[in-house]
């Protein structure tokens, strides 16, 4: 899957679909995968598997010391997603609801692009 900043088309992110995931931490990709949950069929957000970041957005991440922040496009400086490591936002499932993947862009900012084959 390859992520873009929507403003400039700089290139954030080469990432395996396998590494993008859904509300619930399951792959965003799976065949069984049905949007039951609010947010997720919302769509607004892009969650990202935290052990699988590109290099950018790591440093990014240890430059709070693993807490919360604003990532940025590396070009253009566009506000393109955050990461959470310390609230454990949660989905808007009426029952409970789980916590969310740490870190996400947001799809409005980004272009995406899913892998063909």
């Amino acid at each position: 899957m390859l992520i873009k900043c929507r403003k400039c088309s700089n290139p954030l992110a080469a990432i395996d679909d396998a590494h993008v995931l859904a509300v619930h931490s399951r792959r965003e990709f799976a065949a069984d995968s049905l949007p039951a949950c609010p947010t997720e069929r919302d769509g607004a957000e892009v969650f990202l598997h935290e052990d699988h970041l590109p290099g950018w957005m790591n440093a990014e991440i240890e430059q709070t010391q693993w807490t919360r922040g604003k990532l940025k496009c590396t070009k253009c400086g566009q506000k393109v997603g955050s990461f959470d490591f310390v609230s454990g936002v949660r989905c808007k499932c009426p029952v409970g609801g789980s916590v969310l993947p740490a870190v996400h862009l947001v799809r409005s900012k980004v272009d995406v692009r899913k892998s063909v084959g």
